[in-house]
């Protein structure tokens, strides 16, 4: 699909869950308040929303949450965006891959991201308010050696700037990217003194490593990627707030109950909820969203009120 502004919309993030069992400082609240079951897409919901997609010629789906392996559906679901596109991918903070990893793979996963801001226990757990590290690193092992894609994740914060270099070289070894996310101005948990810009952080990569500008895409997002000379190996940029990249952007998020956001950046949203009845409205949803994309984000000037974790991350 084209927007106003002559993008490709052709990529979507469908929340299956607004739950987390971490509670990462820059996404929710220890007291956050989720969805009861019965408000979240039903399978036969996500058959229909999926296939409708599909229809409106979106190439790449991709789960998120909240947290998307916390749904006890979630294999259910690869079957029914297997059965439609063939293949989809993943975002997740990777505690229960070890153990789902092998069945989601079976059922159509080809992708999976990482979030993984420490490789420190202490940091870990400051970030993510839970000890849990260990569970997330045997998932990406898993996830490596059942062969799946996988790519790191890190969200950059003067929590854990200092381990850089250490995050560079497990996704060297690994020989897997890693992409560094700017901090962004979203909940209630955000604050300025935390952010770090990509330019202050590839200033400090380039203390110790020389880093040539990588040209080709790695996957379908925004990331803008180098190679790391020394490690031979790729890092990516993902710089909402000070390399803007709207004009490029080519993703609509649809929450776990049902709700476009086309913007990650605006709390504006088109509820699906009441047209799955008859697909031809709900394709004509769709395209409205689609339309109502807006050309770019004011997150330094216009407050955002909606979690991450309730829009699809």
């Amino acid at each position: 699909m084209i927007d106003k502004y002559n993008r490709e919309i052709d990529y979507v993030r469908l929340s299956i869950t607004d739950k987390c069992n971490f509670r990462c400082n820059y996404c929710m609240d220890e007291n956050a308040k989720f969805m009861k079951e019965e408000e979240l897409l039903s399978l036969d919901e996500i058959r229909i929303l999926v296939r409708t997609l599909k229809n409106l010629e979106f190439k790449n789906i991709r789960l998120t949450g909240g947290e998307p392996t916390l749904r006890k559906d979630i294999i259910d679901i690869s079957k029914i965006i297997q059965e439609t596109f063939g293949k989809f991918s993943i975002t997740t903070n990777g505690s229960l891959m070890n153990i789902l990893a092998k069945d989601l793979k079976k059922n159509g996963l080809e992708n999976v991201n990482f979030s993984l801001d420490s490789l420190n226990r202490y940091t870990f757990k400051k970030i993510t308010k839970r000890d849990d590290l260990n569970n997330v690193l045997l998932g990406l092992e898993k996830s490596l050696e059942i062969g799946l894609n996988v790519k790191i994740n890190t969200v950059i914060q003067k929590t854990n700037l200092s381990e850089v270099f250490d995050l560079i070289a497990f996704a060297a070894n690994h020989k897997i990217p890693i992409r560094f996310i700017e901090l962004m101005p979203i909940g209630n948990n955000y604050n300025d003194d935390d952010f770090i810009s990509e330019d202050i952080l590839k200033a400090k990569i380039e203390e110790k490593y020389t880093l040539i500008p990588y040209n080709k895409n790695i996957g379908i997002g925004p990331s803008k990627y180098y190679i790391v000379k020394e490690l031979n190996s790729y890092i990516g940029f993902i710089s909402a707030i000070t390399h803007n990249f709207c004009s490029l952007c080519n993703k609509i998020r649809i929450s776990a109950k049902g709700d476009i956001y086309p913007c990650l950046a605006f709390d504006y949203h088109v509820s699906l909820k009441n047209y799955f009845y008859n697909e031809k409205s709900l394709e004509k949803r769709i395209q409205m969203a689609v339309l109502e994309k807006p050309q770019k984000h004011y997150l330094n000037e216009i407050k955002k009120i909606t979690p991450m974790h309730k829009m699809g991350g």
